[in-house]
């Protein structure tokens, strides 16, 4: 058992650097294979970030109306438009014409 352990050790330091590069190039060739393995991931995290980002977009846009919308709110003009329409609501002392030709 000694004899084998000491022909390695031997082995090992005649051949010191040829181990050496051998051991870097396995490494390396590991490296680039791994890398090779993780494109489709990397692609599909661009995608991923390209959806988003217009998610992102759209989302901005529909926030600025939701504050213009806000804005609107508070005022008068917007109150006395939604009650007309939508409640049939009209101020005090406003004039109503109804169209009669259009009845039968």
């Amino acid at each position: 058992m000694a004899e084998l352990r000491d022909k390695i050790i031997r082995y090992a330091l005649e051949h010191k650097k040829s181990i050496l590069v051998w051991a870097v190039a396995l490494i390396s060739g590991f490296m680039v294979f791994k890398g090779f393995m993780q494109v489709p991931q990397i692609r599909a995290n661009r995608a991923e970030i390209e959806r988003l980002e217009e998610k992102i977009k759209y989302e901005k846009v529909r926030q600025q109306e939701t504050d213009e919308l806000m804005t609107q709110v508070d005022s008068d003009d917007y109150i006395e438009k939604v009650a007309s329409e939508k409640l049939g609501l009209i101020k005090s002392n406003t004039k109503v014409f109804v169209d009669v030709s259009q009845e039968k």
